[in-house]
């Protein structure tokens, strides 16, 4: 799938998600997930093909996250690394 492909699928869930029934908000989210999968596939040679996936990855993320609110799904937790300061702390290192 092409980044016009995947940006025009983004789109259109965006737009139609809400009005869904639960089996087609279901059905987006598998297609949302598989749009992750091809941008993982996707060449990113130049910063500006890099910065559209990144874009693409997070619009397709927050939307994920809404349907799966709506849908009452806890939405995954995202991984934050911890400040220096504190992994130091835990430590004991100062």
């Amino acid at each position: 799938m092409t980044l016009a492909e995947i940006k025009d699928q983004i789109d259109n869930i965006s737009e139609t998600w809400r009005d869904g029934t639960v089996e087609e908000q279901r059905a987006e989210l598998v297609q949302l997930d598989d749009a992750l999968a091809d941008l993982d596939e996707i060449d990113t040679g130049t910063p500006s093909a890099a910065e559209v996936v990144e874009d693409l990855r997070g619009r397709i993320e927050i939307l994920m996250d809404e349907i799966e609110i709506n849908l009452g799904i806890e939405p995954e937790p995202i991984d934050v690394p911890e400040e220096e300061s504190e992994l130091g702390s835990e430590r004991g290192i100062q």
